[in-house]
C-alpha cells in the first residue's frame, strides 16, 4: 500500500499553519517586550533630562559671583562634623 498523498499534503498544511501561529505568538510577545522596554527608556530620558536641568542650575548658582565660602570653613578634605 502506497501512503495517500493528500495526507501528506494535509500533513504539511497542518505543519504550516501551526509554524504560522507559533510565528505570530513570538511577534507579539515581542512587541509587548519592545513597548515595556521603549516605555521604560522614555521614562529615564526624562528623569536624565530633569537630572541636567537641576545639574545646570547648581553649576549656574556656584558660578555666581558672593557665593563662595567665607575663609575659615572648612576644605574638601577637613570633616565640617565637629564631632
Amino acid at each position: 500500500m502506497s501512503p495517500d498523498p493528500s495526507d501528506n499534503v494535509h500533513d504539511r498544511v497542518t505543519r504550516l499553519e501551526e509554524t504560522a501561529m507559533f510565528t505570530d505568538q513570538t511577534n507579539e510577545a515581542l512587541s509587548d517586550e519592545i513597548r515595556i522596554i521603549a516605555k521604560s527608556i522614555e521614562t529615564l530620558v526624562r528623569r536624565l533630562g530633569a537630572l541636567e536641568t537641576r545639574l545646570t542650575q547648581i553649576a549656574d548658582r556656584e558660578q555666581e559671583p558672593g557665593l563662595e565660602p567665607p575663609p575659615h570653613s572648612a576644605g574638601p578634605d577637613i570633616s565640617r562634623d565637629p564631632l
